[in-house]
């Protein structure tokens, strides 16, 4: 007959087992989480584009779709906001407006892009933000008009660097004006558009400027990233588009 195993000698086997498995466990996560960037840059990013304005001085075209080189200004849009986020929120007016974009939209399958509509009629950008905002995973949104066909995704990086740990990062001039469509707010704006429009108030600086601590990063510094503040330049105007044209051209021939 075979040897018998002792009951005592086999539970302190199985026991000695699930010690090496959990140590194992430990020492992959230990390995798994010394792999992993600081907690600072796996922070999840959103971006706002504000696509619901309806271009009454270029005809109530959807701007947004105007093509130039091969290329919708939203398609050159996009790709340069996912060097930086995560996610996209598309801020349109209403359902038919969204089905006229789909196409467009088609061409990111691998991308997260979700959409809001504004609750608010003609309450302008504000109404697009606040939804957006409250659509957004990201405690923090890049937020910018769909007209802006060369946004700097190193611009936009500088932004959400600038506005960790703050409410708000915004471009400010030299003049002492600002680019409130080309800036990261967190979702502690939202309560404040609110207020905002129960004062009968649609300006986009005005929840901006009730928040507590907002950080306002100086264009000169925006101009070492980008010497000609392209990340700047949107379209209200055929003439403007053709500046733009011309801006694209310049740029690639240099």
């Amino acid at each position: 007959m075979g040897e018998k195993t002792d009951l005592k000698e086999t539970e302190a086997k199985k026991t000695e087992l699930k010690e090496s498995e959990i140590t194992e466990a430990e020492v992959r996560r230990a390995e798994i989480k010394k792999a992993e960037p600081e907690k600072e840059q796996t922070k999840f990013r959103s971006a706002v584009v504000l696509a619901g304005g309806r271009g009454r001085r270029m005809g109530s075209v959807e701007k947004a779709l105007l093509e130039f080189e091969g290329k919708t200004i939203l398609e050159r849009l996009l790709e340069s906001l996912f060097r930086a986020v995560d996610e996209v929120i598309l801020s349109f007016r209403d359902k038919n407006q969204e089905e006229k974009f789909r196409p467009v939209l088609e061409k990111f399958p691998a991308r997260e892009i979700r959409f809001c509509f504004d609750t608010l009629e003609d309450a302008g950008p504000l109404e697009g933000i606040r939804a957006a905002l409250l659509e957004s995973r990201g405690e923090y949104s890049f937020v910018c008009a769909g007209d802006m066909p060369f946004v700097n995704s190193r611009v936009v990086d500088l932004l959400f660097e600038k506005a960790s740990g703050h409410d708000a990062a915004l471009p400010k001039w030299e003049d002492g004006k600002f680019e409130p469509l080309h800036a990261v707010y967190s979702k502690k704006m939202i309560p404040e558009i609110e207020k905002a429009f129960e004062k009968g108030r649609r300006s986009v600086l005005t929840p901006v400027f009730e928040m507590k601590d907002v950080v306002f990063i100086e264009v000169s510094e925006i101009r070492e990233i980008d010497p000609e503040l392209r990340t700047f330049a949107n379209i209200n105007t055929i003439d403007e588009m053709q500046r733009i044209i011309g801006l694209s051209s310049k740029k690639e021939k240099s």
